[in-house]
């Protein structure tokens, strides 16, 4: 079946993203906790440090892990767990009310093989170890129209509001934020309170939805504002359509 499973209902995937669920027997269901009478009001952004979306499987069944939304390399989603009810092992304390959404990302430049779909490294003094594979296109948009989807109203089941857990005054951040191990509703990178994972993708969702950029447009500014940052990305100088400001 093409469409994601909420609540244990089909729906409608939304445009421009490919999926597949667990209804197809090649796709694993990560099996959890019932939160079915839990309100589901976070959305975590992780990273994988793997190659590809079976050896990531592989790897979260190993540890007693798991995750409801895999994007692989050329941007396909599958789906592991229904997105209100499968409470998933991926975030520590904010399990209970989250959706986690895994992005194939060697992450580290030594993980690199030849023909693998991601290249190009980035200085990322806010990264581990300082330096920063980048998700491919594929997938950053892919990850960029789940965030939109899962936190609109279109997506019965699910109450995740649109706000940005690393935005503080005009700033995103792109490490540790101090409030963010507390639970709280919003779209989290997993690098706010855990691991260092997630904040470069955060930081594309919020140039395509609420900067407005075009797909390519958002890769090339991510990818400018993060390359050499520290903790936080400044973003004032970006108005709701996406062009500079100037102060009129």
């Amino acid at each position: 079946m093409s469409g994601f499973i909420v609540n244990g209902q089909p729906r409608t995937k939304p445009p421009g993203v490919s999926v597949r669920n667990f209804t197809d027997a090649a796709v694993r269901r990560f099996r959890g906790r019932d939160r079915s009478k839990v309100p589901v009001t976070e959305l975590i952004l992780h990273e994988t440090v793997t190659r590809d979306v079976r050896s990531t499987v592989r790897v979260l069944e190993r540890r007693g892990l798991g995750v409801h939304l895999i994007v692989g390399p050329d941007g396909e989603v599958t789906q592991h767990g229904d997105l209100a009810i499968d409470q998933l092992a991926h975030a520590g304390s904010h399990n209970r009310a989250s959706v986690g959404i895994e992005v194939v990302n060697p992450y580290y430049p030594s993980l690199l093989k030849p023909c693998l779909p991601w290249s190009e490294v980035i200085d990322a003094p806010w990264a581990h170890k300082g330096k920063y594979v980048l998700p491919t296109p594929a997938q950053a948009e892919a990850t960029a129209l789940l965030v939109a989807w899962l936190t609109s109203p279109a997506v019965c089941g699910l109450n995740i509001p649109r706000d940005w857990l690393g935005l503080a005054d005009g700033r995103l951040a792109m490490g540790r934020v101090e409030a963010a191990g507390r639970r709280r509703p919003g779209i989290y990178a997993h690098h706010y309170f855990g691991h260092a994972d997630g904040a470069w993708l955060a930081l594309y969702a919020w140039l395509r939805i609420e900067a407005g950029l075009t797909p390519e447009a958002a890769y090339r500014e991510a990818v400018a504002r993060a390359s050499g940052a520290k903790r936080r990305v400044d973003l004032r100088d970006l108005n709701a359509a996406g062009e500079p400001n100037r102060g009129e």
